[in-house]
């Protein structure tokens, strides 16, 4: 049987690097994407190749498709508060996957598997949301099969509760009564191992339980075992500050804009993760 060779962009990602440790059991090739060479210094001994170069750089990615039947992008800038650049979701979701896109084209590359989001009617016009959903139409109009794994929200970008909850505040936006299912990192690269060598266009991943916004704050509480309080922020002070920040910080813009929006409406697909975010944040908790 013939070994499918895989390019796999952002594997340094929470959901990447689980999605690497998947595809190599399965003794698929695996050659990495990364980068920031010391983030892929973590790679080695796990991926087949690792190779070190930035996506939205122009031709930077261009070797990096030779030999290659699929390639499975789980590049894109993340949401956490933790900022390390100042690009904006479009300059990095879009920009950076477009030049994989024409990179695979150029090699012959078969298949595109692409990690998006779940857009919803209450925060799909959001730029973050815009950027993934911009990137999909591109895979669409290339004509190389693709598959899009859309999860309404991935754990790990739920992290930075369990640091709100250790100082007993958690600031929820809107009234916390918008419900969501967020879905476990190993989860969301179970869905992308399953579609890489073939399956439906467009994959939505949910976790096991729904919740509103305050009960996944409770439940950092509960992970740190403190009863805390929950603010609720008027989510206009998010819209307004994100509209003053607009030309000074495009990533926190964009950030504040999708914040407001995501977390003040429902954000729910079929569960397909089995992993509970209680056991993510104990987790969390311990560390």
């Amino acid at each position: 049987m013939t070994t499918q060779r895989i390019l796999l962009a952002g594997a340094t990602g929470a959901v990447g690097f689980e999605l690497l440790r998947l595809l190599r059991a399965r003794g698929c090739f695996v050659r990495t994407l990364s980068r920031v060479e010391g983030n892929a210094t973590r790679l080695l001994g796990l991926a087949s190749e690792v190779v070190v170069a930035d996506a939205a750089e122009p031709g930077a990615v261009s070797g990096a498709l030779a030999g290659v039947d699929t390639i499975v992008s789980c590049l894109g800038a993340n949401v956490s508060t933790t900022l390390r650049e100042r690009r904006s979701y479009h300059d990095v979701d879009v920009v950076a996957n477009t030049h994989l896109l024409e990179a695979a084209k150029r090699s012959g590359t078969r298949r595109f598997v692409y990690l998006s989001a779940q857009p919803g009617p209450g925060y799909a016009h959001t730029r973050y949301l815009a950027a993934h959903l911009q990137m999909e139409e591109r895979i669409r109009a290339s004509g190389i099969s693709f598959s899009f794994v859309r999860p309404t929200g991935i754990y790990s970008a739920l992290s930075d509760m369990i640091r709100m909850a250790r100082a007993g505040l958690g600031t929820v936006p809107g009234d916390g009564l918008a419900r969501t299912n967020p879905v476990h990192p190993v989860d969301v690269a179970e869905a992308l191992a399953e579609v890489v060598a073939g399956g439906p266009d467009v994959l939505p991943v949910g976790g096991p339980d729904v919740m509103t916004r305050d009960e996944v704050m409770r439940l950092a509480f509960d992970a740190v075992g403190k009863k805390g309080l929950i603010v609720h922020v008027p989510a206009g002070v998010f819209r307004a500050t994100s509209v003053l920040l607009a030309g000074i910080h495009p990533r926190l813009s964009d950030l504040l804009e999708f914040v407001a929006a995501v977390t003040t409406s429902d954000s729910v697909a079929p569960a397909r993760g089995t992993r509970p975010l209680r056991a993510w944040f104990e987790a969390l908790a311990r560390a």
